[in-house]
């Protein structure tokens, strides 16, 4: 049998990912961002999606009709149920163990955005390794396991001094003002180090403005009801008890109200519980993880999004609104202001739920949203990817031997 066509990556990404479908949530997405905008210019290091895969070896994968040079560090184990053992520190061993095989393939340009990941590795001779922080806080504080948060300080030191060690370009998805807080965390360590805010993207042939009487219909939304939306993890960091409680206090002035959830997480019946306590139960929404496709029609069907994070990186939830020119209402965190403009295209509110609840109202008929939508998106727009990243690292560009795909 003929060889298939070999394939020659310049660029290794490493992901605890499927890349995919799973686990949802903005690393993925990033990752599926990489792939559309560089193709097969990427290697890819991350999970097995079927069970006739190999696990530690180089082999050939088709993804979205396009081949890939493709290492499986293990087999897929996402839910949203809590592992016994942490996702990353299991992700840490699986790095660790495979690495010399991961490297065997050649390439000195390196995409990194998991902190276990960027540990794990050690890196013996000269590599070019671009870190990508998807947000700058302090990621054990923010832990689904209660015993995570003592670990904190000597996690991030020992984060901190990798970033410092091995890293030729850091980038983050945050604002200046959360890069500032990000130093003065990291002291000494980080001190001359460059790191640049990179926001995040959104492909702006799935994420634009439609019809929104058609969006309800293809999702059996009712016409004639006030429709929040909000997408992202079910977790308590993403603020949804804040959101619970700021839309009780809306749904009193507007009764013909629903709140829609887009995602899913451990706390899932938890939140289901608290709305049919609040007596919500008939006007919220669990509707579970969706399609980026689906997504922007459910962005499309609404008055109003809405976040009420404790934390975030540079929001894509947030981005993904913006391109749909859909007025939001957000907590405060970094990048919220600069995605957000007040009173223009919505309102960044500090968490006090009957201001918050006032301002959904505010924001519900603010007339220019759609201009200021079109003049700002093209900053977050997938197409400039590629460009946008390369004017910040500089690749190496080197011949390497290529590993044969198998007959």
């Amino acid at each position: 049998m003929a060889l298939m066509k070999e394939i020659k990556p310049d660029i290794l990404h490493l992901e605890a990912c499927n890349f995919i479908d799973k686990p949802m949530g903005g690393q993925l997405n990033f990752s599926r961002q990489l792939m559309k905008a560089l193709g097969n210019r990427l290697a890819l290091v991350g999970w097995a999606s079927t069970p006739s895969e190999p696990v530690g070896s180089w082999f050939n994968k088709v993804i979205d009709g396009t081949n890939y040079r493709y290492f499986a560090i293990g087999r897929d184990r996402s839910s949203a149920a809590k592992p016994l053992m942490p996702a990353r520190l299991i992700t840490w061993f699986q790095i660790r163990h495979y690495l010399d095989r991961i490297l065997s393939i050649g390439i000195p340009n390196i995409i990194v955005r998991e902190h276990s990941i960027l540990m794990a590795m050690k890196l013996r001779t000269k590599y070019n390794l671009c870190y990508y922080f998807p947000g700058v806080e302090s990621q054990l504080t923010i832990s689904r396991y209660p015993w995570a948060i003592h670990f904190a300080t000597t996690f991030d030191y020992l984060f901190y001094r990798a970033l410092s060690h091995k890293t030729n370009c850091i980038l983050a998805a945050a604002d200046e003002s959360a890069i500032a807080d990000l130093r003065l965390r990291a002291g000494k360590l980080l001190a001359g180090t460059r790191i640049l805010s990179f926001p995040t993207r959104v492909d702006t042939n799935i994420y634009h403005p439609r019809d929104k009487e058609d969006a309800r219909r293809k999702l059996s939304l009712p016409v004639d009801e006030v429709v929040v939306v909000t997408s992202g993890r079910i977790h308590w960091a993403k603020g949804w008890q804040f959101l619970m409680e700021s839309f009780r206090l809306f749904h009193d002035r507007f009764p013909k109200s629903l709140l829609i959830f887009l995602g899913d997480g451990a706390e899932r019946e938890v939140l289901r519980q608290q709305a049919s306590t609040l007596g919500l139960g008939d006007h919220v929404i669990l509707a579970g993880y969706q399609p980026a496709p689906v997504i922007a029609i459910y962005l499309n069907a609404a008055d109003l999004f809405v976040m009420g994070s404790l934390k975030e990186g540079w929001s894509t939830s947030l981005v993904e609104a913006l391109a749909c020119h859909v007025p939001i209402v957000t907590t405060r965190f970094s990048s919220a202001d600069t995605i957000v403009c007040n009173g223009v295209n919505g309102f960044v509110v500090d968490r006090d739920e009957a201001e918050f609840a006032k301002n959904m109202e505010a924001a519900i008929n603010l007339p220019g949203v759609a201009t200021y939508a079109d003049s700002a998106i093209d900053r977050y727009a997938l197409k400039n990817l590629a460009h946008d990243l390369f004017k910040l690292w500089s690749l190496i560009k080197k011949d390497y031997p290529i590993q044969r795909l198998t007959p």
